[in-house]
């Protein structure tokens, strides 16, 4: 599928069986519906503890799920909120998860954000001395 998937499990549960920090870790999903140019769609989400970005593909008809495809690298959370800023304009689109993949390589620079603009300057007034 892309370079930059580094394993792939059959199972969402097969995925946290193999380790406990993912078990017990708080996710971020990060799009429900990433779609290929063709073929299948993926929720993509975050784990906490581990850094790690994950593919979940949607099960093509059936109960239960599909496979689970992890992304090269661990990442901040900073990390993500750079790389993936504005995110919900491209989730759902056909051939998304090629934006997905791109924004997530480990070659690629973080987006540098734009600069804060400087704050406003409040200039004080000192209060007139009282008349004698």
């Amino acid at each position: 599928m892309s370079d930059r998937i580094v394993e792939t499990y059959l199972s969402l549960a097969a995925f946290y069986a193999l380790d406990p920090v993912r078990r017990r870790s708080r996710e971020r999903d990060v799009g429900l519906f990433w779609r290929s140019r063709r073929g299948p769609s993926f929720r993509a989400a975050w784990v906490q503890d581990t850094g790690e970005v994950y593919l979940f593909q949607h099960a093509l008809g059936g109960r239960g799920g599909g496979s689970v495809h992890l992304l090269a690298g661990r990442f901040a959370e900073t990390d993500m909120q750079d790389r993936l800023a504005g995110w919900q304009d491209h989730c759902g689109a056909p051939g998304s998860l090629d934006w997905l993949l791109d924004r997530m390589a480990l070659d690629r620079p973080v987006p540098t954000p734009a600069p804060e603009p400087p704050a406003p300057v409040r200039l004080r007034v000192a209060p007139a001395p009282a008349a004698a």
